[in-house]
């Protein structure tokens, strides 16, 4: 008899809520959207679809209800309500724009592409939304060229400006060619000759790998060319292999080298571990061993790189500490480098390598003039022991401009 009364109360206040729901429709409306903020998208569908049925014309419910589905990633059940919307009423622009989201989210791009034409003459005075999202599907279907040109549209007032040039990165990102041209300069105190070094390189990027083969022109107490080669290969999303390989005559640049290292990305850490071996004649041979770790902060990098080097038997040691700021939109960034040790900036000869210890700081940079043309600029200074107890200076400037295509 006990557990019967239990029964029937908890039958009597189930009822009470429901019809409390069918006086109130508003009310559960509410209490469904502040559900959906908490992201509690399945309690919020349960107190919505009673609504969607009692109330099959308010569009509101319905407009609604799809949004649920599309956010909780049911997108068949977001298009079948949208379309019979559409249908039965004709489209406002929210479902219009919401069953648009929804093409894109089920990765039908090739619908989505045509909903935003669609929308571009439906609904003119917002325009700009839709010439995004054809940007979008367009890039996703691989149509580079045509999404780049549409994107050319927007004027930079656009509220999807911001949105539009970050897509415009990326799709410049997937050109296939860039060509350097640089000049490099290291002189010290009371030198007998400064060296330069002006640099060709052209790099073709292709699915898996990306070659690059480089000529640099060396002038100093005398003159020299070098031929260099580098591959990148990329083994999975997180890693790929960097490998260079290089000869020469042997008078200003080592005769031969080969290095190889091998990077590793997660989530907000890089690292990488690799060598380098440099042969400047028969005598002079030099096995650097290297590797980095870095920390990525939103837009900042933080690097520490460590050198290890064997010269004629003998274990020489350098840390370097890089600072970055990036500009992700504009593919630019601004860098602090810090070093101490035996290291140079740059590996011209054997002799560059005896130094007891120096200590070096600079500034890098990467900045884009036009739209696939940079400028990379760098300055060092360093402060180097050659001998005990005895220092000199050192400069060492870079310049160079690269195009991609």
């Amino acid at each position: 008899m006990k557990d019967i009364k239990i029964y029937f109360v908890a039958g009597f206040l189930a009822l009470s809520s429901v019809l409390s729901a069918q006086e109130n429709p508003d009310m559960d409306f509410k209490k469904a959207q502040e559900l959906a903020k908490e992201q509690r998208f399945s309690e919020s569908i349960a107190l919505i679809q009673p609504l969607h049925l009692r109330f099959p014309d308010n569009a509101d419910y319905t407009v609604y209800l799809a949004s649920l589905y599309f956010w909780s990633g049911d997108y068949d059940a977001a298009t079948e309500l949208l379309k019979k919307l559409r249908a039965e009423n004709g489209s406002s622009k929210e479902a219009f724009d919401l069953l648009l989201r929804v093409r894109m989210g089920n990765k039908e791009y090739h619908t989505a592409i045509q909903m935003a034409k669609e929308g571009k003459q439906k609904f003119p005075e917002t325009a700009d939304f839709y010439i995004l999202q054809e940007a979008v599907a367009l890039e996703k279907t691989g149509k580079y060229s045509e999404a780049l040109t549409l994107l050319d549209d927007l004027s930079k007032t656009s509220p999807y400006y911001k949105d539009a040039e970050y897509l415009q990165t990326e799709l410049d990102k997937k050109k296939k060619n860039n060509i350097v041209l640089g000049h490099f300069f290291t002189d010290y105190d009371n030198a007998p000759q400064a060296y330069h070094i002006t640099h060709l390189e052209y790099s073709r990027r292709y699915e898996r790998f990306t070659l690059a083969g480089r000529i640099n022109y060396g002038q100093s107490y005398t003159d020299e060319i070098q031929g260099e080669a580098d591959a990148y290969m990329k083994l999975n999303r997180e890693g790929y292999f960097y490998l260079n390989a290089g000869i020469s005559g042997g008078k200003i640049f080592p005769q031969y080298k080969l290095g190889g290292e091998y990077f590793h990305e997660f989530k907000k850490i890089t690292a990488s571990l690799g060598a380098r071996y440099l042969a400047f004649n028969e005598n002079n041979k030099t096995l650097l061993l290297t590797g980095h770790a870095g920390w990525n902060i939103d837009t900042w990098k933080l690097e520490y790189r460590h050198y290890l080097s064997e010269n004629n038997s003998e274990w020489l040691s350098s840390g370097i500490v890089n600072i970055r700021k990036n500009f992700e939109a504009t593919e630019s960034y601004a860098q602090l480098e810090l070093q101490y040790g035996t290291l140079p900036y740059f590996f011209l000869n054997n002799e560059s390598l005896l130094r007891l210890s120096a200590y070096r700081i600079g500034i890098s940079s990467k900045l884009r003039i036009q739209r696939n043309f940079f400028i990379h600029p760098v300055i060092m200074y360093e402060r180097e022991e050659f001998v005990p107890d005895e220092f000199r200076n050192r400069i060492t400037a870079q310049l160079s401009l690269s195009k991609r295509f």
